[in-house]
C-alpha cells in the first residue's frame, strides 16, 4: 500500500506505535496501517485527528492531501520537512535566478507539453475516427504554435503562446466526450461538470505527487522555474504537474470512455458554489483507478527529478556551457508518456 483514502465522515484518526489507526463510525473495531508502508494519505470527508498526527505523519515522510469535494481550492497539503542537503536548493536558486536560464528551461518545458497535447489528440483520433474533424485542426494548430517557440524572446511572451496552444488543445479535446457531459472546455473553482470534476480532482492529487518527489530531491517545490513564485503556491510542483496534464487528460477521457464514471456517479445542481460533486460510489471507483494508474506517474515523476537534478547541478557548476533541459524530457516523449507509441 502506498495511499491510504479516508472518504468516510466523522472517521477519526491516531497514531499508535508506529501504526496510523483509523476508527470509522459503525465499524466494530479500527484498523491501522503501517506507517513504513504509506507514502500518501488522503482524507476528502470530515474526520478527527488529534494534534500530534500531522508531525508524526511528517516524521515519517507521509504526505497529508486533505480535500474538500465541495470546494476545490480549500485543499490543504502537508509535506514535512525539506531535504537535508540544502546545497542543492542553492544551485537551484543561482541557476533560475539567471533569466536566459529561467527562458531555455521554460521554452523546453513548454515545448514538450505541446508535444504530449499532440500526441493524446493523435490517440485519440485512432480511437475516434468520426471526431477527425476537430481532432485533426487541433493537431495541426498545436504543430504551428509549436514552431513558434523558435522566435519567442521572454518568459511572459511563452506563457501567452502556451496559453493559447491550451485553448486550441480543450477545444479538440471536448470533442471526443459525450454530449451528456456538458463538457465544453475547461472550468475550475468550482467545476461545473463531471469532466472537470475529475480532471480538477486529477491534477490536485497530482500536485501533492510532485510535491512529495520534489521535496525528497532536495528541491524548494515553491521556487518555480516556468511559475512564477506566489504566495502559499508550490510553483515548481506546478512545473512538473504541467508535463502530465495530457497524460492526465488522456486518463480521465478514458475513464469517461469506458463508463468507470458515469454520469449518475455525479450530483448536479443549480447551487452556484456547488454545481457538480463526484458523490461517494463514484469517488470509490475513482481512487481505485487512481492508485493504479498513479504508481505510474510517481515512477516517471522520480526519474525526471533526478534528471532535473543532474541539469541544474551541471548548470550550476558550468555556467559557461549552458545546456538545455530536452536531455532531461526523454522519459515525457508521447510514447512512454501514455504507456506506449503514439
Amino acid at each position: 500500500m502506498q495511499t491510504l483514502y479516508i472518504d468516510r465522515r466523522d472517521s477519526e484518526l491516531d497514531i499508535q506505535g508506529s501504526r496510523l489507526q483509523v476508527r470509522i463510525p459503525g465499524a466494530d473495531k479500527p484498523f491501522s496501517v503501517p506507517l513504513n508502508v504509506l507514502e500518501f494519505l488522503v482524507v476528502s470527508a470530515s474526520v478527527r485527528f488529534s494534534s500530534t498526527l500531522l508531525s508524526r505523519l511528517n516524521l515519517a515522510g507521509i504526505t497529508a492531501v486533505f480535500l474538500n469535494p465541495r470546494k476545490e481550492e480549500a485543499t490543504s497539503i502537508a509535506y514535512g520537512l525539506l531535504h537535508n542537503a540544502a546545497d542543492r536548493r542553492l544551485m537551484q536558486y543561482q541557476v533560475i535566478s539567471d533569466e536566459s536560464c529561467r527562458l531555455r528551461y521554460s521554452t523546453d518545458l513548454v515545448r514538450q507539453k505541446l508535444r504530449a497535447q499532440r500526441a493524446m489528440l493523435l490517440r485519440a483520433l485512432r480511437q475516434r475516427p468520426d471526431r477527425r474533424h476537430g481532432l485533426f485542426k487541433g493537431i495541426q494548430r498545436l504543430k504551428s504554435i509549436e514552431e513558434s517557440l523558435e522566435r519567442v524572446a521572454s518568459v511572459d511572451s511563452l506563457r501567452g503562446i502556451e496559453g493559447a496552444g491550451a485553448a486550441m488543445y480543450f477545444q479538440a479535446y471536448q470533442c471526443v466526450f459525450a454530449p451528456r457531459l456538458q463538457f465544453d472546455g475547461r472550468n475550475r473553482r468550482p467545476p461545473r461538470d463531471p469532466v472537470n470534476v475529475a480532471l480538477s480532482l486529477t491534477y490536485t492529487l497530482m500536485h501533492a505527487e510532485a510535491i512529495r518527489v520534489l521535496v525528497s530531491s532536495g528541491f524548494d517545490p515553491q521556487l518555480g522555474i516556468y511559475h512564477l513564485p506566489s504566495f502559499g503556491r508550490e510553483s515548481l510542483a506546478c512545473d512538473l504537474v504541467e508535463i502530465y496534464r495530457p497524460s492526465i487528460e488522456h486518463w480521465v477521457w478514458r475513464l469517461f470512455a469506458e463508463e468507470t464514471l458515469r454520469l449518475d456517479h455525479f450530483a448536479i445542481s443549480e447551487e452556484a458554489d456547488r454545481p457538480c460533486i463526484l458523490g461517494k460510489a463514484g469517488r470509490a471507483e475513482y481512487y481505485r483507478c487512481y492508485e493504479h494508474q498513479a504508481r505510474r506517474w510517481r515512477k516517471r515523476m522520480r526519474r525526471s527529478a533526478r534528471l532535473w537534478l543532474a541539469r541544474l547541478q551541471q548548470d550550476a557548476t558550468l555556467p559557461a556551457q549552458p545546456s538545455s533541459l530536452a536531455d532531461t524530457f526523454d522519459d515525457f516523449d508521447a510514447g512512454e508518456l501514455f504507456g506506449g507509441e503514439p
